[in-house]
């Protein structure tokens, strides 16, 4: 009697016991599968976030290289209508292309907003700044 009742409850309490060890290995395994996904997914964004910020280097680094191309030109343009163009160059703090123009007359507090350089002969240079617009 004590037997028939041992026997009928070891099937269901053997059953009942595998059901969890199956099941506790079964959550460890899908713990660490979704460990395993966020640390591939934060392994991606800090991938994507270092492509994004080469992508950026790089488009700064052609956007000066255009804005040093227009300066060029527009030094060369200068130079067609203006005899006394020293030289030119991109500024990339302010954004701006300055256009030196030789003037030996030049004194600092003339017009048109020059910084007095001293070159290397001691003759004074004008230089005024040229902001890039649409018209250049």
């Amino acid at each position: 009697m004590i037997t028939d009742k041992i026997n009928k409850l070891t099937l269901p309490a053997t059953i009942l016991i595998a059901s969890i060890v199956l099941g506790g290995f079964f959550y460890a395994s899908q713990v660490n599968k979704q460990r395993s996904i966020e640390r591939q997914q934060q392994i991606k964004l800090q991938d994507d976030r270092r492509a994004e910020e080469v992508k950026a280097e790089q488009t700064k680094k052609e956007y000066v290289a255009k804005r040093k191309l227009e300066c060029y030109d527009i030094e060369q343009r200068e130079r067609k209508n203006y005899n006394n163009v020293d030289g030119s160059f991109y500024d990339k703090e302010d954004d701006v292309c300055k256009v030196r123009y030789e003037n030996k007359k030049w004194k600092e507090g003339d017009p048109n907003s020059c910084e007095l350089f001293e070159g290397l002969f001691g003759e004074s240079t004008c230089t005024i700044k040229r902001f890039f617009t649409n018209e250049f």
